[in-house]
């Protein structure tokens, strides 16, 4: 697991849109594909429930890991800033 796949997944959280996250951040939507099936793959379980007509929603544990990963921005942020 790094920084990029999870980074990655909190801009898709975001956007919620493969499709609207990579024309924001100019990468192709089949990367930001490869980072989230392989972070899903390394974490053992689903990030995002996929639907056609309704797009992408976190999931339970996505929720969960979304929050950790910002948290975590925010923290590492504010050592960086004090040190």
């Amino acid at each position: 697991m790094n920084w990029k796949k999870l980074k990655t997944f909190k801009e898709i959280s975001k956007y919620k849109s493969f499709n609207h996250a990579s024309k924001v951040l100019k990468k192709s939507q089949s990367s930001f594909s490869r980072d989230i099936i392989s972070l899903e793959k390394e974490l053992g379980f689903k990030l995002f429930n996929r639907d056609m007509n309704s797009g992408i929603r976190l999931t339970d544990k996505g929720s969960q890991l979304l929050k950790i990963v910002t948290e975590f921005k925010i923290n590492l942020a504010s050592f960086v800033k004090n040190y």
